[in-house]
């Protein structure tokens, strides 16, 4: 294996490979009990315009960061995001960066996708979480992708109204429609008093409504018009 930069420690071992990239174990010498996965593009492009890497890594912050505004709700279950970071192999011929993040066990699960699938399963966190992204951020981008191990997830990917930015994955406004056409609001959706986003689509700052009393928690105000992204 060869060096990184940062003063990274470790060595890096075969793995498995997902959705278009090359996955490598990445044990830590200072922590031989944890284990990163290192992911290299199949695609030459990529490795030639290192930019995609920082998306990716730009991508699971924001939604890392939207997550702790959903996990402020109280939902049932919290939702987080593996952190990722870029490093560059210094001892490889061309010097190639990849990102890492934590390897996670458990079964891995696709939950949607960035054009309209939804899991057979269709469970309600991820969903409503991807519904909360669109409404937190006053209708400018939205969260979808979300797969990983329960709900701890990686490689979410964003749509932005602009279609700008967020990688080759960003589709814009033919992917944010889709999700708001096809979204079957649940539970979750209910208890976090998220506006119904078929009915308002096309609408660049969602409604928030006052939430009840009653079993929900007390608050005056939705928890949205709280913590506006």
């Amino acid at each position: 294996g060869g060096g990184a930069t940062g003063g990274a420690a470790g060595q890096l071992v075969p793995g498995v490979g997902r959705g278009g990239a090359l996955d490598q174990g990445w044990e830590d010498d200072d922590k031989k009990d944890v284990t990163y996965v290192a992911k290299i593009s199949l695609r030459e492009e990529d490795n030639l315009h290192r930019e995609g890497y920082f998306r990716d890594v730009e991508m699971q912050s924001l939604a890392g960061y939207i997550a702790t505004r959903f996990n402020r709700c109280n939902p049932p279950k919290p939702v987080h995001f593996l952190e990722a970071f870029v490093i560059e192999l210094e001892e490889r011929e061309g010097r190639p960066v990849c990102g890492v993040e934590r390897y996670i066990r458990g079964p891995y699960r696709k939950h949607n996708s960035n054009y309209g699938y939804v899991s057979e399963e269709e469970r309600n966190t991820p969903q409503a979480f991807s519904h909360f992204s669109w409404h937190i951020s006053n209708g400018e981008v939205l969260v979808v992708d979300l797969q990983g191990v329960s709900d701890l997830y990686t490689d979410p990917q964003v749509h932005s109204v602009s279609g700008k930015g967020y990688g080759r994955g960003n589709l814009g406004m033919a992917g944010i429609r889709k999700f708001l056409e096809t979204h079957r609001c649940n539970r979750i959706c209910h208890y976090l008093r998220l506006p119904k986003c078929n009915n308002q689509f096309g609408a660049s700052s969602p409604i928030c409504r006052p939430c009840p009393t009653g079993t929900m928690p007390v608050v005056r105000y939705c928890c949205c018009c709280i913590l506006r992204f």
